[in-house]
């Protein structure tokens, strides 16, 4: 971990946001109190250089006062604009940039030495860059304050780009720009209002995407810089705000995140229909003189309770217990262990944990004390839910202690496909006598002070979507497994498209631009017979190719399609699409069946208008030249979407992990997205890519349970089938400017 960022010991990596410099009495302790560790704030250029090259920093030196007292460190934010400079607009002028780059130096090289993390803007890829995001006007304005403070102080710790959400393209641009020569960390606010598990595919694209670009030697973490839960959303509530609080900290720390900030300290207000008011840990009003001064809410115990529990305690690694939703995470202090588990499922889980035989202390996600549990001589029986529980055994658990002592596994293998590797993971030895621990058929004795190392053959294959890499011991007759996943570098993923008439469009798309020789053939049919084989040869730099397999069109309804790649004398299932498609159904688009309206902000004028017309150029050859839908649109400034809906009731056979569609875009950064609705009345909107382009694209939305979207309604955020559209396409007009172009629809398409 860079110097000046914590460990894994908690609460070190524990933070929140404030939106002061003057803590009210009693505060700050309560703040402490929490397990808070840091804070993240505001350190506004406009209140602190009013003239120019007149610095005032006292507002700042009083919250530095009153956090030293109590041992918490800061997170500043440089933001945003000054009038003195570029007429108040995010600096985009050399003088402008110049302007704040003086100015951030001179903050860092008055503060030097005191612990601070400095953080490049905040949220530069939305609203808060004015006049409107520039990532370009961005990357130059980071370099230029990034230099200045390397330049004045050079130890101290500098981060960005803070951005909302994971936004790739914002964060792949500033990698480009040479920014990881500068930044210490990575920040990033995974907003979401769905689990916070869901987050970890997110962290290791972004993982790779800084291995990509970061300069050769150099680790830069990423930094959960921002991110909470309101209660005031739909489907939320106090009590699950606290349950979402305790695992967002839990999984950024299995995710190697050395800072997690949670918004926000306390509620901003007191309207029950504005969920802006409900991030906080505490409620909003101030009760001078009381203890505490804030009213705590559950979001407040969790905090307390998690960061109390595991006091000292590092963690030390996930066990791995056999299903992706359980969570078993493990921490050690010395000889001692700690257990936090949880799982995502909605219906209780059953696991059982390696332990030596004793009894277990338990304790509730707010600090209320549980049943205790007993281990016998077949290891921890616990039942997961969706709170973590903490667990402590009563004596030294010695199966706990060797599990602890066993290294951890990386969070993922990247690797070049295809290709056979081994993977050595030690295992120590903390007893002071020898013991005998079983690793497939092998019996393996470790000597006290010795490691061994334990040996895994793995391949990397061409697969897009990570494969999973167990290794399991067994300890006094008890299993302990950890898993990782294997990513390839330079996958080859297979996307199939509308199907045409009896044959199947597939795109092969090569995202590592590395020269490819193989051979795909696919397979359909009841009993799996290949329909079809093509070589596909990419020269270096080529990102794609098409190709057209014969596939009779009743039978990938009914029967499905599997793809395989043979290379080099390998033969392994090809990576389709992000999921491996069973079949494919088709949704016919005839202009009878559908009709297009406006929703939104009622004060909001907005023209839509849907005909069936022939294609514009640019399909795959496969299709001909076939009837498409076009949709003219405008929208005045506000918000406002349109939306294609059935004429009447359309329901969705089975389940379909995702829809497919060939858009015709207009490059006007409006936001697609469908939506339907399930069995108990709950609506599910997933987005698309906004639409950046001119000319046809295939794009395509998750329809499965963990990334659809979860967009209201009165149950849990599970899809209870069966399903049926609601709209078969949204367009949202995201930058909420004037704006006005067409768009045109074809091949809509479902996957199984």
């Amino acid at each position: 971990m860079p110097a000046g960022l914590p460990d894994a010991t908690l609460p070190n990596p524990l933070g929140v946001n404030i939106h002061f410099t003057d803590p009210r009495p009693g505060e700050m302790e309560m703040l402490a109190q929490g397990g808070f560790r840091w804070v993240r704030m505001d350190f506004g250029w406009e209140s602190t250089e009013k003239e120019r090259g007149r610095y005032d920093f006292s507002a700042y030196d009083r919250l530095l006062a009153a956090l030293d007292r109590f041992h918490i460190r800061p997170v500043f934010i440089l933001d945003y604009a000054n009038p003195n400079y570029d007429n108040s607009r995010s600096p985009d002028t050399d003088e402008g940039r110049a302007g704040m780059a003086r100015w951030a130096a001179a903050a860092v090289t008055h503060y030097k030495g005191r612990g601070i993390v400095w953080e490049m803007y905040n949220e530069p890829n939305i609203g808060f860059w004015r006049p409107k995001p520039n990532v370009d006007d961005y990357v130059k304005l980071a370099l230029a304050v990034g230099r200045a403070i390397r330049a004045a102080a050079p130890g101290e710790m500098y981060v960005g780009p803070a951005t909302s959400t994971l936004d790739f393209r914002f964060l792949e641009t500033c990698f480009k720009g040479g920014l990881l020569t500068l930044w210490d960390a990575v920040s990033v606010h995974p907003y979401r209002q769905n689990d916070p598990e869901t987050v970890e595919d997110e962290y290791r694209r972004l993982r790779l995407l800084i291995a990509k670009y970061a300069p050769v030697g150099k680790r830069i973490p990423i930094l959960s810089g921002e991110w909470g839960y309101s209660a005031g959303w739909s489907g939320m509530d106090e009590t699950k705000q606290g349950r979402m609080l305790a695992r967002e900290y839990l999984v950024n720390l299995a995710n190697d995140i050395p800072i997690s900030i949670w918004y926000d300290w306390h509620d901003d207000g007191l309207d029950p229909k504005e969920p802006e008011h409900h991030f906080g840990t505490v409620r909003n009003p101030y009760h001078a003189g009381a203890k505490p001064v804030y009213e705590p809410k559950p979001a407040y115990l969790a905090a307390r309770t998690l960061s109390s529990f595991l006091s000292g305690y590092r963690f030390n690694k996930r066990l791995w217990t056999g299903s992706p939703d359980d969570y078993v995470l493990l921490f050690r202090k010395g000889a001692d262990i700690r257990l936090a588990a949880w799982t995502r499922s909605p219906e209780p889980r059953d696991v059982r944990i390696a332990a030596s035989p004793g009894q277990f202390r338990a304790v509730s996600p707010t600090g209320a004390p549980l049943s205790p549990l007993t281990a016998d001589a077949t290891g921890l029986r616990v039942r997961l839910t969706v709170d973590p529980v903490y667990l402590a055994p009563e004596r030294t658990n010695d199966v706990l202690r060797m599990a602890a002592a066993w290294q951890r596994l990386p969070l993922e293998l990247p690797g070049r496909a295809p290709s056979r590797v081994y993977l050595k993971v030690p295992i120590a030895n903390p007893s002071a006598v020898p013991i005998r621990l079983q690793y497939g058929d092998s019996l393996i004795q470790v000597k006290a002070g010795k490691p061994v190392d334990i040996m895994k053959l793995y391949d990397v294959t061409r697969s897009q979507a990570p494969s999973d890499l167990v290794i399991r011991l067994r300890l006094n007759g008890m299993e302990v497994a950890q898993r990782t996943e294997v990513i390839a570098l330079n996958p080859l993923v297979l996307t199939p498209l509308a199907p045409g008439q009896d044959s199947l469009p597939v795109r092969i798309s090569n995202p590592s631009i590395d020269p490819v020789d193989v051979e795909i053939t696919a397979a359909a049919g009841e009993n799996g017979g290949v329909t079809g084989r093509a070589p596909v040869t990419l020269t270096t730099g080529r990102a794609e190719t098409f190709i057209n397999f014969p596939m009779p069109r009743d039978v990938l309804a009914k029967e499905g399609v599997s793809f395989t790649i043979h290379e080099n004398g390998s033969t392994h299932e090809a990576a389709v699409a992000d999921l491996v498609t069973e079949r494919t159904r088709i949704v016919p688009i005839p202009g009878s069946r559908f009709t297009v309206s406006t929703d939104g902000d009622s004060k909001v004028a907005a023209d839509v208008k849907l005909t069936e017309t022939p294609a514009p150029p640019g399909l795959p050859s496969p299709y001909g030249t076939p009837a498409a839908m076009r949709i003219d649109y405008r929208f005045d400034p506000g918000w406002k979407f349109l939306e294609v809906r059935p004429d009447t009731a359309l329901p969705v056979d089975g389940k379909p992990n995702r829809f497919g569609i060939w858009l015709y875009g207009d490059r006007s950064g409006n936001v697609p997205r469908l939506r339907f609705t399930d069995a108990t009345g709950q609506t599910f909107q997933p987005d698309g890519d906004a639409v950046t382009w001119t000319g046809w694209r295939w794009i395509t939305f998750p329809m499965d349970g963990s990334h659809a979207g979860h967009w209201g309604g009165p149950n849990d955020g599970s899809i209870h089938y069966p399903i049926h559209w609601d709209s078969l396409f949204l367009l949202d007009n995201a930058t909420r400017a004037r704006t006005a172009g067409t768009v045109y629809l074809f091949g809509p398409t479902l996957f199984y």
